[in-house]
């Protein structure tokens, strides 16, 4: 593997992350997000010290200003296998997101990355983030889980899905809840650079 194609990966040349102990990996994995935090996240990391398998995440919209995502800030919660990273993580929404591939009750989302079928042990909670991230502007409307929504991109009725969008975006963004709560941005729609609460 060259050197480029492990970075896209998100691999290193460091011992395959798949061959660690789930704790050493995911221990590993708070390391690199010290050092190296994905752009797509306000935060992420375990909810408490005690727990390393459980975690939640403050998912930023996309960069793209014309996304209807653009500027929201969603609660995630992560739930990981006794055997990550040979399993995925259960990822949901806690924060409602009007999106085709995410249940607007549950949270669940539909990321073919997120199945049995198609996880690597390579990929990293950071690297999720990113995928999830992108689902936002690139849905799959061959599986919603809102099909609702999904219905109205498909019939392409740009104004009916781009308002209901821009309206859950806006009206029921994260505000704080979680042990993420005490993070905040200086200004809204800053794309997360961070302060401590004041």
């Amino acid at each position: 593997m060259s050197r480029a194609s492990s970075r896209a990966s998100g691999t290193t040349s460091r011992p395959s992350k798949s061959s660690q102990s789930p704790l050493k990996r995911l221990t590993n994995e708070i390391a690199d997000l010290a050092t190296n935090p994905p752009e797509s996240v306000l935060h992420l990391g375990p909810t408490t010290d005690s727990d390393l398998y459980h975690w939640e995440a403050v998912l930023k919209g996309p960069r793209d200003q014309s996304s209807p995502y653009a500027g929201g800030l969603w609660l995630l919660n992560i739930l990981i296998p006794q055997n990550y990273p040979l399993s995925p993580p259960t990822i949901k929404f806690v924060t409602p997101i009007c999106h085709a591939n995410v249940h607007f009750q549950t949270g669940e989302i539909c990321l073919t990355l997120l199945t049995s079928e198609h996880w690597a042990p390579s990929y990293t909670l950071g690297a999720v983030m990113g995928a999830i991230q992108q689902l936002l502007s690139d849905p799959g409307l061959d599986s919603p889980l809102n099909v609702d929504v999904a219905n109205l991109m498909r019939e392409d009725d740009g104004v009916g899905w781009e308002g209901l969008v821009r309206y859950w975006t806006s009206e029921r963004r994260w505000q704080g809840e979680g042990s993420a709560g005490w993070i905040t941005e200086r200004k809204r729609g800053t794309g997360g650079h961070l302060s401590l609460g004041q």
